[in-house]
């Protein structure tokens, strides 16, 4: 809860108090039970707060006023566990979560008044709206001698709340947005995400097999496994129509506002290391290689489709069509935009050296 605390009589501030506890308790030699609670506040955007302080001044009927007087956005959290080690190598830690999110930003209109200007209406930010995480997740640790590490993670979430941006409210002022009363979710709910990390270390004089002393020993290899379920977008469906050019006509489902998960993202991230030693003279050669496979993951997503954007794919009647161009339109670019897939394949090449 955040409390407005007077200074002298005529200046105020705002305090928060955050607490926090965990608590760790054994259940048998090889089990523990972990809880933990806490609250954490995250201060809003500077924008928000500062922008365009003289509602007087306002050239539109959407403009954003900034509101000195926000919250902060506040998150309650809580985890419970268990960690049961099977072996001295192996470990597994199931661990449950809730998160409730209130505080949110959103605009509103307003309404202000003063005897020295007629009555005006203005668009500001306000703490309106909350969402909520819930999920679970499986952690397993494995290790062989001093030889492999590996971890293994899997987790299952689902985010929703009442709006997905700050700018919601204008957007349902301006018609483009219909407005919900219950809860949806939000644009940035991943279902499920999964990562498996394999570390190989082969120490000084330990080459495999006792083969390659001194060339084929003292190295690491990382393997890192991403997959995560696609980002959620609004279905676009064949409207039954077509425009004067022939171009097919698409919108947006009504009430099924991030309904719809588009590709999954799956890569591979490969880090090798030599070690070598001159004398005292110590240093290492390394390769760092980012999507190993120079897989395509979608970054900026085709309603259509549920897919980045390909030559010949259907597309919403907002976006400038290679098929269909409009050429009146110079600044509403075909969807080329190479940001729409995440990075490709990157191999990074370098020495390091120890003095």
């Amino acid at each position: 809860m955040t409390t407005v605390l007077s200074f002298f009589g005529d200046r105020y501030f705002k305090a928060r108090l955050s607490p926090r506890l965990g608590i760790s308790h054994p259940i048998t030699n090889s089990q523990t039970l972990f809880f933990s609670y806490g609250h954490f506040s995250k201060w809003p955007k500077p924008q928000y707060v500062y922008a365009k302080l003289d509602p007087y001044n306002s050239q539109s009927s959407f403009q954003r006023f900034g509101n000195p007087n926000l919250k902060p956005e506040t998150t309650v959290a809580y985890e419970l566990g268990v960690k049961t080690q099977f072996t001295d190598d192996d470990v597994l830690t199931v661990t449950a979560y809730y998160k409730d999110i209130f505080d949110y930003i959103n605009t509103r209109t307003a309404r202000i008044s003063s005897p020295r200007f007629a009555s005006q209406r203005f668009t500001t930010y306000v703490n309106a709206d909350y969402a909520r995480s819930r999920g679970v997740e499986f952690e397993y640790q494995k290790r062989v001698g001093k030889w492999f590490r590996g971890t293994a993670v899997f987790s299952y979430s689902e985010v929703t709340g009442k709006s997905s941006s700050a700018d919601e409210g204008v957007l349902i002022a301006q018609g483009t947005l219909e407005e919900s009363i219950k809860e949806q979710y939000a644009p940035w709910d991943r279902p499920i995400t999964a990562t498996l990390i394999a570390n190989f270390y082969v120490g000084q004089d330990e080459a495999l097999f006792g083969f390659g002393n001194g060339i084929l020993d003292d190295y690491n290899v990382n393997l890192r496994f991403f997959f995560q379920s696609g980002k959620r977008y609004t279905p676009a469906v064949f409207t039954g129509s077509y425009e004067v050019d022939g171009r097919p006509q698409y919108d947006f489902v009504r009430g099924e506002r991030y309904t719809a998960i588009a590709d999954d993202w799956f890569y591979i991230d490969l880090n090798f290391e030599k070690y070598l030693k001159i004398g005292q003279f110590r240093f290492s050669v390394f390769v760092e290689v980012n999507n190993l496979l120079d897989r395509q993951n979608s970054a900026i997503i085709n309603p259509v489709t549920g897919r980045a954007y390909e030559y010949g794919d259907a597309t919403p009647g907002s976006w400038n069509d290679p098929l269909y161009p409009d050429l009146q339109a110079p600044l509403n670019p075909y969807p080329y935009n190479p940001a729409r897939y995440l990075t490709r394949r990157n191999v990074k090449l370098g020495v390091s050296f120890k003095f």
